[in-house]
C-alpha cells in the first residue's frame, strides 16, 4: 500500500494554503497531490502509511488513508469490499464550502450525505455497523462527498482507525469528526456552538457537579453550554453576562458566578481551590492569552480534567507563530493535546487538552 498511499484531510476552505504550508513544514515526505474545496490530499513519498496515520496539520477536522474514488453506491461498495470483508463503521459526510456555516441553509447541508449513507446501508446492510458514532478500536470507512448545494462529482473513499495510540491519530467519533451543532434560540452567543462542537469532536463529557472556569466568558454562550451539562461555572470577564446565564437554574443545582474583571486582575483567593475544566475564548493574540491560561492551569492545583482553548489566527504572522504557541501549550502538563478547526470556527483553531 505504501507505494500508492495517499493521505486525505478535510478542513475549512479558507485555510487551504495554511494546510499545505503546515504539512510541508511538519511532514516533507507528504507531497501535495490534489484538492477540492474543503479536501486536500497528499501522496506519501516513501515510508509507509496506514489507517492509523497521524495528521500533520492543526486544521484537519477528519483525515485518513485514501482507498479510491466512486460515483455511485455500487462502485463505492466495490472499493470498500476490496479493502475489508468485515463489518466496519460508516462515516458519510460532506466537504465544506466557502461560506460560513452560520450563513448556510441547514436544510441543505448534510442532505446529500444522508441520502448516500442510506443508499449504501440499504445496498449492503451487513457491511456496516449500525451506529455512526465510532468506538475505540473501530475501523471506519469514510465517504467524502460534495456539499449538498454543489454539483455531484466522484466521492473519495477513505479509511481511518478510531482512537489510535498517539494523540495525533485520534479522530472525532462522528462523520467528518463532528458536524455543526446549530445554535439554540436561548443560547447567548455562537460560543455555545464552538464549545459543544469541541466537546463532541473530542468525545468529552463534563459531569454534573464539576466546576469550570471560563476566561473571557461574556456574553455567555460557552458558559451556558456548560451550565446545561450540570457544571458549575465561574466566568471571568469585565463585560456583562446574559440573563440566561446569570439567572440559570438547572435540575442539578449548579450555578454561574461572575468575576466582573479582566483575567489579569483575578486574585488567587477568588478561584476555587480546584476545578476540573478551563475554557478560554478571548479576543487576544494567542501569545497574550497564554499568559493567563498558564496562570489558571497552575491555580487548578492538578485537578483539571480538560481544557478547551480557542486560538485566534487573524493573519499570516499568527499562523507562522503557531508552532511556538503549540509548544507552550504542550508544556501545560496535559496528557493529550489535540488541535482542530471546528465547523463554527472562522479565523481560529481550538486546542483541546485532557489530563
Amino acid at each position: 500500500m505504501s507505494e500508492r498511499a495517499f493521505l486525505w484531510v478535510t478542513h475549512q476552505v479558507a485555510v487551504t494554503r495554511w494546510v499545505k504550508a503546515e504539512v510541508a513544514a511538519r511532514a516533507p515526505h507528504l507531497k501535495f497531490a490534489f484538492s477540492r474545496p474543503g479536501l486536500t490530499t497528499f501522496k506519501v513519498d516513501g515510508g509507509d502509511a496506514s489507517p492509523a496515520s497521524a495528521v500533520p496539520t492543526s486544521f484537519a477536522r477528519a483525515w485518513g488513508l485514501s482507498l479510491g474514488r466512486a460515483d455511485a453506491p455500487a462502485t463505492a461498495l466495490e472499493v470498500i469490499r476490496g479493502f475489508t470483508d468485515q463489518p466496519v463503521r460508516l462515516h458519510v459526510f460532506e466537504r465544506d464550502i466557502d461560506v460560513p456555516v452560520d450563513e448556510q441553509d441547514l436544510t441543505v447541508r448534510g442532505r446529500r450525505a444522508a441520502a448516500i449513507d442510506a443508499a449504501l446501508r440499504a445496498a449492503a446492510p451487513a457491511a456496516f455497523l449500525p451506529e455512526a458514532r465510532a468506538r475505540a478500536g473501530d475501523r471506519v470507512i469514510d465517504v467524502v462527498v460534495p456539499h449538498g448545494r454543489e454539483p455531484d462529482e466522484p466521492w473519495l473513499i477513505g479509511v481511518h482507525d478510531h482512537d489510535g495510540d498517539a494523540p495525533a491519530t485520534r479522530h472525532g467519533p462522528w462523520p467528518g469528526g463532528v458536524d455543526h451543532v446549530p445554535l439554540p434560540a436561548e443560547a447567548p452567543s455562537r460560543a455555545w456552538c464552538k464549545i459543544e462542537e469541541a466537546l463532541r469532536w473530542a468525545d468529552l463529557e463534563p459531569a454534573p457537579g464539576e466546576t469550570c472556569v471560563e476566561i473571557g466568558s461574556a456574553p455567555g454562550g460557552a458558559s451556558y453550554a456548560m451550565l446545561c451539562r450540570g457544571v458549575n461555572v465561574l466566568g471571568v470577564d469585565p463585560g456583562e453576562m446574559h440573563a440566561a446565564v446569570t439567572g440559570f437554574a438547572g435540575p442539578h443545582g449548579n450555578r454561574f458566578t461572575h468575576l466582573h474583571m479582566p483575567a489579569a486582575e483575578v486574585p488567587k483567593k477568588a478561584l476555587p481551590r480546584a476545578f476540573e475544566w478551563l475554557l478560554c475564548d478571548v479576543n487576544l493574540a494567542p501569545m497574550v492569552a497564554l499568559k493567563y491560561i498558564e496562570r489558571f492551569v497552575a491555580l487548578a492545583h492538578g485537578g483539571l480534567r480538560g481544557a478547551v482553548l480557542t486560538l485566534k489566527l487573524n493573519d499570516d504572522g499568527v499562523f507562522e507563530a503557531l508552532p511556538r504557541i503549540l509548544a507552550r501549550i504542550d508544556k501545560l502538563g496535559a496528557r493529550t493535546v489535540r488541535v482542530t478547526q471546528l465547523p463554527s470556527h472562522r479565523s481560529e483553531v481550538v486546542a483541546i487538552l485532557t489530563w
